[in-house]
């Protein structure tokens, strides 16, 4: 990239030792690097600058990330812009879902894997550069059109001419399209989408990998209720839930397509429409089966650890208590024998007198 081209990224962490590591990771990219320390000044700078990615940190004070990012989201300035949450909190699933709920795109795991790092910020630079190109052409042809029809009124060559830069920007529009789409369907937790009554209408592929069917064709307009949730009655409460608050996350069981049961993590969060009519309901699953197998087998673990202690408490208390009867016992029969020993040389005495 020369210097004219360079893309301006921002990053965000209220530790400068953090920034420093990760403008290390990305200096020979050639992009314009931002930094920032705190979620006020990130929101500065978003405003006066058009960031193609944001790496924004979970953890921080006064303002954690995912208020900064819900307030990037609230201003239409920066209602678009992409984020990528950074966090170690890999084991709270919980902030994942806030994190997807609050606008990001993407989230990156701490120790950060560079290849990883440096690949996700290449594809948003991607996105950035055909973004910038089609405003541009878009202008160039506002531009041209309004000269044109000044100059040649009902040109045919000026129609055909306008239609053929509309396809190209069209064209352009749609591959950025579909990069975001591949960004859907690699995601690692299960995204869907369903309608009102409960139908799924789109599902991505880790999604229908992780309920066991093979094309998305399968998966597509079955029913939550008769075919997903292992308990129908668990649709009622978490649609009150989420009616009530406009979003919710639970724990449900819910089965796979050979009938596997499957603990997961969900959010789920109601679309409505300008006049507040539910149009669709989004949601994130994550599969915890494992995890709860491991918490449960800890538990098992624990218990028979504690029986254990218990039992050899009680072990040793009863050999302590043997030995303290010996003790008395050996102690007895020493005073025993000093008390003969001095009624036989009392004896011997008065033998000899």
């Amino acid at each position: 990239m020369t210097e004219i081209e360079k893309i301006p990224i921002l990053l965000v962490d209220d530790r400068p030792e953090n920034l420093t590591a990760l403008e290390a990771l990305l200096e020979d990219l050639g992009l314009d690097i931002f930094k920032a320390t705190s979620g006020n000044e990130a929101l500065s700078l978003s405003l006066k600058h058009d960031f193609s990615i944001v790496l924004l940190d979970v953890r921080m004070p006064d303002m954690d990330g995912f208020e900064t990012a819900e307030l990037m989201r609230a201003n239409p300035k920066t209602s678009r812009l992409p984020i990528i949450f950074v966090t170690a909190a890999m084991k709270e699933s919980e902030h994942q879902f806030k994190g997807y709920e609050a606008g990001a795109f993407d989230y990156l795991l701490k120790p950060i894997e560079p290849t990883i790092l440096r690949s996700k910020i290449m594809v948003f630079c991607e996105l950035y550069q055909q973004r910038r190109k089609i405003e541009m052409h878009e202008q160039q042809l506002e531009t041209v059109v309004r000269e044109r029809t000044a100059e040649l009124n009902d040109s045919n060559d000026q129609l055909q001419l306008e239609l053929e830069e509309r396809k190209w920007a069209e064209e352009a529009l749609r591959q950025s399209e579909e990069k975001y789409r591949s960004l859907y369907e690699e995601c690692f937790d299960c995204l869907f989408i369903t309608s009102p009554a409960g139908k799924i209408l789109d599902m991505n592929k880790t999604g229908v990998m992780m309920f066991g069917y093979n094309t998305k064709e399968e998966i597509l307009h079955l029913d939550l209720e008769r075919d997903v949730y292992v308990l129908p009655e668990d649709r009622e409460w978490i649609l009150s839930m989420v009616n009530a608050k406009g979003s919710a996350e639970y724990e449900v069981t819910v089965k796979k397509k050979n009938g596997e049961q499957m603990i997961t993590f969900c959010s789920l969060t109601a679309v409505r429409d300008e006049k507040g009519v539910t149009t669709s309901y989004r949601g994130i699953i994550r599969d915890i089966t494992e995890h709860k197998r491991a918490e449960e087998e800890i538990l098992k673990l624990n218990e028979e650890l504690e029986q254990r202690v218990k039992d050899r408490t009680k072990e040793l208390e009863r050999r302590n208590y043997e030995l303290e009867q010996m003790n008395k016992a050996f102690v007895g029969r020493e005073l025993r024998m000093a008390e003969l020993k001095e009624r036989i040389a009392e004896l011997e005495k008065a033998g000899r007198e």
